[in-house]
């Protein structure tokens, strides 16, 4: 989980950073994700592999925009409830995998696979990536990769670091696995489904935050697993009022430069039906 933004100034000031320091496929300011780092320590980083074509998004005229729901930190016992919402709505999201907990639940994995959504990588034990020497972050890397890949045959091509929080031995790893890292999300309120807000909390959450590219951060594992049973019902009315609104759902995928909306990362959000991020 996370914890807050640090907005206003600080967010004008990392753009104008990050603007003049793109150029060469720098991460995300993951640095500055929730105001746990100081802005220094997340310019040029260089967590981005060499840029890649990537299928155009293409959203219906006079939609309010594409939309990814992006889940963190499972599997788990909440994930099946979800998987059945979002096979009823017809959605398909982004799933970023926690290790231990895809050999806790290869059956879990293989569902999420099979129905579709595109998985990526959040660590084996979601340890943070700032104290963390290149052999470990190495290590909570691939062996996610590895267990992914024996369940489903395909290795993951995206990586979101634990709490959004980047490092130069996480970035080394990721670029000489050919991945593309740092995923972080749109952010601009505090009650994320991780503080248990209820179904109501959470329904209002991802509204507040919508937006044309938004990558929205949920959760479906570790400490959400502990809220209010009757939390996850956010799901299914929230995709039905952001679809009253003109929002369309699609998932993630790596780009070739920056997305302001999404802290810079270096993705987009593409329609369900295009090429998925994942690796024979």
């Amino acid at each position: 989980m996370t914890g807050k933004r640090v907005l206003g100034a600080l967010a004008a000031g990392s753009a104008i950073v990050v603007a003049f320091g793109l150029g060469g496929g720098f991460s995300a300011a993951s640095s500055w994700a929730r105001g746990q780092h100081k802005p220094a320590a997340a310019v040029a980083s260089q967590a981005q592999p060499r840029p890649q074509a990537t299928p155009a998004a293409t959203v219906a005229p006079g939609s309010m925009g594409l939309i990814a729901l992006t889940f963190d930190d499972g599997p788990s016992e909440i994930t099946p409830q979800l998987l059945d919402m979002l096979k009823q709505k017809k959605v398909k999201a982004t799933f970023f995998l926690q290790g231990d907990h895809v050999v806790a639940h290869p059956d879990l994995v293989r569902r999420i696979h099979d129905e579709g959504h595109v998985i990526g990588n959040h660590s084996w034990s979601h340890r943070p990536f700032d104290g963390l020497s290149d052999a470990e972050a190495l290590s909570e890397i691939t062996r996610t990769n590895e267990a992914i890949r024996k369940i489903t045959g395909v290795t993951p091509e995206l990586f979101r670091y634990p709490k959004g929080v980047e490092s130069e031995s996480g970035n080394r790893a990721i670029r000489s696995l050919g991945m593309w890292g740092g995923v972080l999300w749109h952010w601009e309120t505090d009650a994320g489904d991780y503080t248990c807000p209820g179904a109501d909390g959470v329904e209002r959450y991802l509204n507040d935050n919508a937006t044309d590219q938004a990558l929205l951060l949920l959760h479906d594992g570790n400490e959400v697993a502990t809220c209010s049973q009757n939390q996850p019902k956010y799901l299914p009315r929230a995709i039905d009022s952001l679809r009253a609104r003109g929002f369309e759902f699609g998932v993630v995928a790596s780009a070739g430069g920056p997305s302001w909306v999404n802290q810079y990362s270096w993705v987009r959000v593409i329609p369900a039906d295009s090429t998925t991020p994942t690796r024979r």
